[in-house]
């Protein structure tokens, strides 16, 4: 009689589970919540945007819908977690724009991936007389490829940029821009040049996600270089030493984790990067502003004020 017993409690069981299995696949966006080992407590979104990593105990952040959507004045938002996908904040994510210097993330991309850091890249007497006195470079003089990147990416020194095309030659780094964008999946990106000082690059904001993904998967060391309030660097043929500031405000910030400004009569103020918010990787894309640090202060404000966060 023992032994039937369990047999029929298993069976009850079982009948419960494919219930609320049932349950769970009718009902979309559904939360379920159970234990994981140690006793925590798991929460999973299903059917949502987004959803926790695997492993994950936190909730997502809830919505105060009494708070209304912040007022932006610039052309496109994305606000979102690296980490759970959430999406704080979009607006006008897929409008296309011209880049900027936000290209210089991606031309930074394809040397790290086709140069390499410890190339010689030589600066023409052209390319240091259209640079002016933003990267502080000189014709005739080579630098470490790692260096010019620093260069490239502290200064936005077009001419940096303009030296790394050159040296792989013009038409071939372009090539190997747009691969990139292809592959990263910037399916409404397009690149003319490496420095963003043709307006016809463009980009929208989703894209730009796709890249500070990209990036910080595979080489966080870029975001590293961005981080930096200045860089001393100095020409392998030279002992000339060349002190180079970031030009990114966000530079001296200690939840600032990297990122690139642009800017450009035509582009007006673009500015991508990641934080550290609330102990997460969180991204941030403004296209077209007019006022872009205080545009991305004011949306921080706006997600502490319309979202509640769960216990830490």
């Amino acid at each position: 009689m023992k032994w039937q017993l369990i047999i029929v409690l298993l069976l009850v069981l079982a009948a419960v589970a494919v219930w609320q299995v049932g349950l769970l696949l009718a009902s979309p966006g559904a939360t379920v919540t159970g234990r994981v080992p140690g006793g925590a407590t798991s929460t999973g979104v299903y059917g949502g945007t987004a959803s926790r990593g695997t492993g994950s105990n936190a909730a997502l952040p809830v919505r105060d819908w009494s708070v209304l959507d912040p007022q932006v004045s610039s052309t496109a938002v994305l606000v979102q977690s690296l980490d759970t996908n959430f999406p704080y904040f979009r607006y006008n994510t897929d409008e296309k724009w011209p880049m900027a210097s936000l290209t210089k993330l991606l031309t930074a991309v394809v040397v790290v991936e086709n140069v390499g850091l410890d190339a010689k890249i030589p600066v023409s007497t052209s390319t240091a007389t259209d640079e002016g006195p933003s990267g502080n470079l000189r014709g005739g003089e080579i630098y470490n490829s790692g260096d010019l990147l620093k260069i490239m990416l502290l200064a936005s020194s077009n001419g940096a940029a303009q030296a790394f095309e050159h040296y792989v030659g013009d038409q071939k780094f372009l090539g190997l821009m747009m691969a990139k964008a292809g592959s990263i999946g910037m399916a409404n990106t397009v690149v003319y040049d490496a420095s963003g000082w043709d307006d016809n690059n463009e980009t929208t904001a989703s894209d730009m996600l796709k890249l500070l993904e990209y990036i910080l998967a595979k080489h966080p060391e870029i975001f590293g270089w961005t981080r930096l309030t200045s860089f001393l660097a100095q020409p392998l043929n030279s002992s000339r030493t060349n002190i180079v500031s970031n030009i990114d405000q966000l530079s001296g910030r200690a939840d600032f984790l990297g990122g690139k400004t642009g800017t450009s009569p035509k582009a007006g103020e673009n500015l991508a990067g990641i934080l550290s918010f609330r102990n997460e990787h969180l991204a941030f894309v403004i296209l077209g502003s007019d006022a872009r640090y205080n545009e991305l202060d004011n949306i921080l404000n706006w997600i502490d004020e319309a979202y509640t966060f769960p216990a830490q």
